[in-house]
């Protein structure tokens, strides 16, 4: 059967995704059904009755909102800090796997480095490193100590000390877009940056003309891992609320349900926020840097 390219590009584009749509229809299709039908009951649990269901409405989602505002002001912290965060670990991350990609001494060890986050980022390791300082100064005696010597003002302590624990939290976060960025950069050409060299191209406008009009395209995928990734950390406390919900006696599955599908909705409206204004940048360095880009 003879096919046009049109053709043959779909068909390889569905499938390379048809593991993922497998296993969406094999093990999230059903779970995700039952959760959002979930959300619209009741759910109580009798030593002698079993599993009870009462069909409610949406009034578990009216509890979460209106009444019981935990999970509103998580929300909104988590909102506001995704909005913040992801612009600045991006452009960290290409900064880092920028330098990652020059020729020096130890670079296996520096990519392992900041690999190494991902790696031990276990939830009980993260509680206890959070529970004994280890992801804190103020928590570390000694330091803070040394810090003091230093700077004897207390309220420029406190905010030198905060602004080196969210940068540190900031690198840790970063781990997996460094390794997307690098890879992005050691396919680009040397070629290309010899020729804008000799049309007379700085290190910085070559960044801009070449550099990031290559590695662009990219952001949207970190984008999209980041907001998942800061949404399901172990250490996030809406997640603790959803899981306190589902054993508490009053809430039970269908009130943890209801809270699980109003997060996926603010997570996937961080996404389209992020991923439209990466895509409309996207298109204007397509347009006015597209010479270098290709």
């Amino acid at each position: 059967m003879k096919l046009n390219m049109r053709t043959k590009k779909s068909l390889t584009g569905i499938l390379f995704i048809s593991p993922w749509i497998v296993g969406f229809l094999a093990f999230v299709l059903y779970p995700l059904y039952r959760t959002i039908s979930m959300s619209f009951y009741k759910v109580s649990f009798g030593s002698k009755s079993g599993w009870r269901y009462a069909w409610v409405g949406t009034e578990n989602y009216k509890r979460i909102l209106f009444e019981e505002p935990d999970f509103v002001v998580e929300v909104q912290t988590y909102f506001v800090e995704t909005l913040l965060y992801v612009p600045v670990i991006i452009a960290l991350s290409i900064i880092i796997a920028m330098l990652l990609n020059q020729k020096i001494r130890g670079k296996a060890f520096f990519r392992l480095l900041f690999f190494l986050p991902i790696i031990i980022l276990s939830g009980k390791l993260m509680e206890n490193m959070s529970t004994y300082g280890g992801m804190s100064i103020t928590a570390n005696g000694f330091m803070l100590e040394t810090l003091r010597t230093l700077i004897p003002s207390r309220e420029i302590l406190l905010l030198i000390v905060d602004l080196f624990e969210l940068i540190l939290q900031l690198l840790w976060y970063s781990a997996v877009p460094i390794l997307i960025f690098l890879a992005a950069l050691q396919k680009i050409s040397k070629d290309l940056y010899e020729a804008a060299s000799i049309d007379g191209a700085s290190p910085w406008t070559s960044f801009w003309k070449i550099t990031l009009p290559t590695i662009y395209s990219l952001v949207s995928v970190c984008v999209i891992y980041l907001v998942v990734f800061l949404a399901n950390f172990d250490l996030n406390p809406i997640n603790k609320i959803i899981m306190e919900a589902k054993f508490d006696g009053s809430r039970r599955e269908g009130y943890a349900s209801a809270l699980s599908l109003l997060y996926a909705f603010v997570q996937i409206a961080l996404i389209l926020i992020l991923y439209y204004a990466t895509r409309n940048r996207n298109s204007k360095e397509g347009g006015s840097n597209g010479t270098y880009a290709r």
